[in-house]
């Protein structure tokens, strides 16, 4: 198929329970729930629809719908996906049709937008076929590998020591499972887990903070075959080769500064080199299936967080992606792509865009307004690097 593009729709399309991916000044979204795949494992039209990617780039303000070539992954809902330089990772995700679940990593150049299918998926493969997990990247001894965490997909071919798997009506199960790919070898490898491992999950949010270290929050937990429980619990991980340790964060009784449990929520990580790092979460769903509408930051450093004033159904969505760009070591561009509307299963189509600003005065960051235009994101982003620094 040719990558000559298509014309901008000045928005993305209407999709959810998807990822978003930055690579440079470049946001890269693809696949998702957009209820035209007829609950099919494959054919022309499903082909049709994931063989296209949408880019946007804050300095323009444009979105533009890219063809690619090759042959993208049938795993098009709730999979994983993590940027490594130019290449995206996918692996995973459900087929949109009854309980199928994959175990395949994909790859994708954003260069050429050319597909490469690194493992099919392979039911008898030691790695349980999943979706509504996480993956992060990470480096060791320069090499690049995948960490793939958690998750709800199909009975496992193997229950692998040292993870949980549990169960779930209508054929689902969950799990904590770890996996690594080592992206050079080829090669599958389990890590051991230390500390206080997140239960059998999914629905959550994992970030990477470096390379070594990231952070989970939220997402729907089952302990050994009890009702599932939505959590409002941070872990942070430490990660190396052969090894992951857990620590469990958990709401302390004094505090009331602390959002409520949910899934289906979305988180970015903003990291401006001269602060401290933070976590900003925003919508999702809580215990009683309501759709939340608010957006927190955790600071990494101090384990606080702070709820943030937005206007009202800023955040009121859920199974979206939020995304960040850094323009300032105090400014960040906080991008919030799809989702569903507010209890109910309508499509958002209209991005939210707003500025991150740390206030030096008061130590507190804030969010500025939607920038609702191409010319309005063009003219903040544009604005913000010319005075990054001041």
């Amino acid at each position: 198929m040719s990558t000559v593009d298509k014309p901008s729709m000045d928005k993305p399309k209407r999709r959810a329970h998807h990822c978003a991916v930055s690579v440079g000044d470049s946001l890269y979204v693809w696949g998702g729930n957009q209820n035209r795949f007829a609950g099919v494992h494959d054919n022309e039209e499903k082909r049709k629809i994931t063989s296209t990617i949408q880019h946007f780039t804050p300095s323009t303000g444009q979105w533009i719908t890219r063809d690619t070539a090759g042959t993208p992954p049938l795993g098009v809902i709730e999979y994983c996906c993590t940027a490594i330089n130019d290449l995206l990772y996918y692996f995973g995700g459900a087929c949109g049709h009854g309980n199928c679940y994959h175990n395949s990593i994909t790859q994708l150049d954003t260069v050429s937008l050319q597909w490469r299918e690194l493992e099919p998926t392979d039911a008898t493969r030691p790695v349980m076929r999943r979706g509504y997990g996480g993956m992060i990247s990470f480096k060791h001894d320069g090499v690049h590998h995948l960490l793939m965490i958690g998750g709800r997909g199909s009975k496992p071919a193997v229950q692998l020591p040292h993870y949980k798997y549990i169960e779930l009506p209508h054929g689902n199960w969950h799990t904590n499972e770890h996996s690594i790919y080592n992206i050079s070898s080829k090669k599958w490898s389990t890590p051991l887990i230390n500390g206080q491992c997140i239960p059998p999950a999914e629905s959550f949010i994992i970030e990477k903070i470096n390379n070594t270290r990231a952070i989970l929050f939220g997402g729907v937990e089952t302990i050994d075959g009890d009702e599932d429980a939505i959590t409002n619990n941070i872990y942070i991980l430490e990660i190396s080769l052969g090894t992951v340790v857990w620590q469990c964060i958990k709401k302390p009784e004094a505090i009331d500064q602390w959002p409520v449990g949910r899934y289906n929520h979305g988180g970015a990580i903003v990291i401006t080199g001269s602060d401290f790092p933070i976590l900003v979460i925003s919508g999702g769903k809580d215990k009683d299936g309501h759709t939340l509408d608010d957006y927190w930051i955790f600071n990494i450093t101090q384990h606080s967080w702070i709820k943030l004033d937005v206007p009202k159904t800023f955040s009121l969505r859920y199974a979206h992606s939020l995304s960040s760009f850094v323009l300032s070591p105090h400014c960040a561009l906080i991008v919030t792509v799809g989702g569903r509307c507010h209890d109910s299963t309508a499509f958002i189509t209209k991005p939210n865009i707003a500025m991150l600003n740390f206030i030096d005065n008061k130590g507190e960051w804030t969010v500025g307004d939607t920038l609702d235009t191409n010319e309005e994101v063009s003219a903040a982003t544009t604005d913000r690097k010319k005075n990054r620094g001041a």
